[in-house]
């Protein structure tokens, strides 16, 4: 699909839409729309486009309105069911989908997913907590991705990995303190940048 064509009259809250969205140019579009004005009643709308179960859209405060809904694809008048997604919480079988897996995964595998995510989490917070003490620093985790943050790994865990892998067998102890290294107020930058003073000349 290129291109996807939705008009839309008279179809629970929405009074008219009439927009072509060029899959061409963009694969993302975002519509925006203040509360109360559109979402709720676009949901619904292209629920019907996915299943045809549901009773055809209209307007519920003015029957007698007439309602237009066409949904178009590639000049292509739709007359059978579209693969669409809604994602609606007022659905009863919604679950909250603040983690994406609530979106490409079954609820199986959404719940295996959660699991291991929480697993995760809860080791990661013990070791944290465990670098915090061995530290004494009260920000290692920000200091932490300070280091070794790049382009290519923006993952705390992908960044430990790749910390862990650096270091081998390497199992030596360091006499120097963690803040000599990870230095926050910048008093180690500031002595590298000073001018080199040479005995016996004149400043």
């Amino acid at each position: 699909m290129k291109k996807l064509k939705i008009n839309l009259e008279n179809c629970y809250g929405i009074g008219s839409f009439d927009h072509l969205f060029d899959f061409s140019k963009s694969s993302t579009f975002i519509v925006y729309a203040p509360n109360g004005t559109m979402k709720s009643s676009l949901a619904r709308t292209l629920r019907f486009f996915a299943d045809r179960k549901t009773d055809p859209p209209c307007d519920r405060f003015f029957p007698d309105r007439v309602p237009k809904f066409e949904l178009i694809l590639d000049d292509q008048l739709t007359e059978g069911n579209v693969d669409i997604l809604v994602v609606d919480p007022e659905q009863p079988d919604y679950d909250a989908a603040h983690k994406i897996s609530s979106f490409v995964a079954s609820k199986e595998l959404k719940r295996a997913y959660d699991a291991i995510y929480e697993d995760l989490e809860k080791k990661k917070t013990e070791f944290v907590r465990k670098l915090k003490r061995t530290s004494q620093s009260t920000d290692c985790e920000n200091e932490f991705f300070d280091a070794f943050q790049n382009d290519d790994q923006q993952n705390f865990f992908d960044l430990l990995t790749v910390a862990f892998q650096a270091l081998g067998e390497d199992t030596r102890l360091y006499k120097f303190r963690y803040n000599d290294v990870f230095d926050r107020k910048g008093n180690v930058k500031k002595f590298l940048e000073k001018k080199p003073r040479i005995p016996g000349s004149v400043h």
